[in-house]
Order: C-alpha cells, then sequence, then structure tokens
C-alpha cells in the first residue's frame, strides 16, 4: 500500500475570537488578523495561512457551527485556534480538551451548553481528545525559534516592540516565554479545540489542531510580538506534521 503523496503546500487554519467579557478588542484576532498569508517550512515546503475575515464569537453555539463550516470549506491539514488567558503572562499550546463542562460559565451571549445538549453534540465520545501531533517536539523547536523575542517594556512606544525582537536593547521588558500546556479549560477555548478535534478527526482521521493561550497583550507593539511568535509556532507545527507525513 503506498502512502498519499505530500502536499505541494501545506494549508493551515488560524482563528482568533472576538470580544468577551470586558475584551472589546481581542488580541488573539489581532493577532491572527495580521498574519501573513504565506509562509515556508524549515524544509522549504510552502505553508499556506487560511484567516477567516471575521474573528469567531465567543459562544459556544455560535463557534460549533463557525469552526465545523471553516473545515469544511478549506480542508486545512492543521488547524491553530488562539485564544486569550486572562490569568497568565506566558504562550501556551494545549495537549487537549475536554468533553463535557460547557454548561458551568455563561458565553458572551448568556448561554451554556447543557448537559443534554452536550450528549446530542457528542454522544459517546471520548471524554477528551488530543492532538495528533508530536507537542513536545514543536515545542522544543518553538522554544529554540522564540529565544530571540522579547516583549516590549511597559508604556513604551509600539515601534519599539514591533519587530522581531532580536538583540538585547533598551526596549526590551520581558523575555517571551512560550511552554507546552494540558489546561485550555471548559470555556470557549475548550469547546473550540474538542469540537475541531472531532471534526478533523471525523474528516480526515487525523486530529491535526492545537490551540493556543496567549496573554493579555495590548498595543502594537506587543501584539507584535505575539504575531512572530505565532508564526514560529505555525512553522514548528508544519515541521512535525512534514516529519509524519
Amino acid at each position: 500500500m503506498t502512502s498519499p503523496t505530500r502536499p505541494d503546500t501545506i494549508r493551515v487554519l488560524v482563528t482568533g475570537f472576538g470580544p468577551f467579557l470586558d475584551i472589546s478588542a481581542n488580541p488573539s484576532w489581532s493577532i491572527a488578523s495580521s498574519l501573513p498569508r504565506t509562509l515556508s517550512s524549515t524544509t522549504g515546503t510552502p505553508i499556506q495561512l487560511i484567516i477567516p475575515d471575521t474573528p469567531v464569537p465567543a459562544a459556544y453555539h455560535k463557534l460549533l457551527k463557525e469552526s465545523a463550516t471553516l473545515i469544511s470549506q478549506h480542508s486545512p491539514h492543521i488547524v491553530l485556534h488562539i485564544g486569550l488567558a486572562f490569568d497568565r503572562d506566558y504562550f501556551a499550546v494545549e495537549q487537549s480538551a475536554l468533553r463535557e463542562g460547557y454548561h458551568e460559565f455563561p458565553d458572551i451571549d448568556r448561554k451554556v451548553i447543557t448537559r443534554v445538549e452536550n450528549k446530542k453534540l457528542f454522544g459517546k465520545g471520548p471524554a477528551s481528545l488530543a492532538t495528533s501531533l508530536d507537542l513536545e517536539s514543536a515545542v522544543d523547536a518553538w522554544q529554540t525559534a522564540c529565544a530571540r523575542l522579547w516583549l516590549p517594556r511597559k508604556g513604551e512606544g509600539a515601534a519599539q516592540g514591533k519587530g522581531k525582537g532580536g538583540g538585547k536593547g533598551k526596549q526590551e521588558g520581558k523575555k517571551v516565554d512560550v511552554r507546552l500546556s494540558d489546561d485550555v479549560g471548559t470555556y470557549v477555548c475548550g469547546l473550540i479545540y474538542y469540537s475541531s478535534l472531532a471534526e478533523m478527526q471525523k474528516r480526515i482521521g487525523t486530529r491535526d489542531v492545537v490551540f493556543m493561550h496567549i496573554p493579555l497583550l495590548k498595543g502594537e507593539g506587543e501584539e507584535g510580538i505575539g504575531a512572530e511568535v505565532t508564526k514560529e509556532l505555525v512553522v514548528a507545527l508544519v515541521d512535525v506534521w512534514e516529519a509524519r507525513s
């Protein structure tokens, strides 16, 4: 049995969330929408970044529909969802997501996924789903690539933090911290992750989906560094995808 031909271009769907709580401009969407539409893997394979025209609503029922629609429309090889974690000062990729628990915290529409709805949506699906991608290897490469990046000092101009962050200088405030995690939670972040993992499993047989939590980044300087972090993650994910294929 011959293995499937590797595609000439790797398609990566990247999403960010819209407003929620008191965050009117969600940095996850600011970062996703600012990304270039093309990158290259370390082996030179072209990467096409697919960015939706609008952010994913931070609402359970709406995000379920939108995520499935985007995957159906674009047939990505990899999906990367980005979301905000208020309580963290680091970037983290999450290993897995839970099927249940989305009845506890109302979304921006003041709705939840009831236990009855959850059963209809996911049936007897696994209690948790994990990505099929080798995140340990990806994070090792991601950490190495991000070692050059520094967030700007608080209160300093956007231009000082907007570049690639290489070299030590006055503009630097905090070295970028990127990690592997397994705590996506049971709010909209967890639901979109679980549902996309299940959707990709159904469509292509592998769960090539990753969720990245970002800290609360403010201003063009910090968000510019966030975009650099995201680009390095995309390359690292494509590299492990290619190594497996």
